[in-house]
């Protein structure tokens, strides 16, 4: 009752502190990696912000700057944006390993041989859009996009506005090398099992040069990957569950310390 009465005897001063407690959230949910921004609409995503902004309305007092119009609140505004941004490039971060893995698999496959003859056509492979969507699925299946809003609330406390938004953001040196790391990890399987298939192709092509190498070379290189993809699907689906945990604990160090 008493933030109804809150909002009733001043409406603009809480819609004003509900709206910067929402910047961070909002900004995070702006560049949701990959595929899951066109997944989340734009209404859904600014109720979510709000929904979290009204969290943070309910915790401690907010220090919310008297004008944010003014020099110190576009500052504050700013800090906030930038906390949410980092939020949101520790999940890119974490979803590039899942691109890098479906592009080097489709090139190796050849399912990458339509973005060599048209550059302009589609910016991502199957793979890599499949991997995409499945690294989201685990993502919500674990709870992980709780524990982002979890942490978005709770950075209030060790990143308050007005303060140091870059204070965690050495934290995110050196996670780039985490996606390509866990990125050709994730392609190793079935990467391995196409660089045999290569070998023996090579050796046929040395043993029988009347054969013509290229008729039989890409059929062979996409049936061998179509068959492997579902046997090594289950060592794929932990090696993405670890770099679910890789980026919640990142997001830990950047939000918390």
């Amino acid at each position: 009752m008493t933030g109804l009465a809150a909002w009733v005897a001043a409406p603009e001063a809480q819609a004003t502190q509900l709206l910067f407690a929402s910047l961070r959230t909002g900004a995070a949910l702006a560049v949701l990696p990959g595929i899951g921004a066109l997944l989340v609409p734009l209404r859904v995503r600014i109720g979510l912000s709000a929904a979290v902004g009204l969290l943070v309305l309910g915790g401690p007092p907010l220090d919310v700057p008297a004008d944010l119009l003014g020099v110190g609140g576009l500052l504050a505004i700013a800090g906030e944006i930038a906390v949410g941004l980092m939020a949101g490039l520790v999940l890119h971060i974490a979803f590039a390993s899942a691109s890098i893995a479906g592009e080097l698999l489709s090139q190796s496959m050849g399912l990458g041989f339509a973005s060599i003859i048209d550059p302009g056509g589609a910016t991502n492979s199957v793979l890599a859009t499949f991997l995409g969507l499945l690294l989201w699925l685990l993502l919500l299946g674990m709870g992980a996009h709780l524990r982002l809003i979890e942490l978005l609330v709770a950075s209030y406390t060790t990143l308050p506005p007005g303060g140091d938004p870059l204070a965690h953001g050495g934290a995110l040196i050196g996670f780039g090398a985490f996606a390509f790391s866990s990125g050709l990890l994730l392609a190793l399987p079935v990467a391995a099992l196409l660089l045999l298939v290569n070998l023996l192709l090579a050796v046929t092509a040395r043993s029988a040069p009347q054969l013509n190498i290229f008729s039989i070379g890409f059929p062979a290189l996409l049936v061998a990957g179509l068959l492997a993809l579902p046997v090594a699907l289950p060592a794929m689906v932990d090696r993405l569950a670890s770099i679910i945990d890789g980026a919640q604990d990142q997001l830990a160090r950047v939000l918390i310390g």
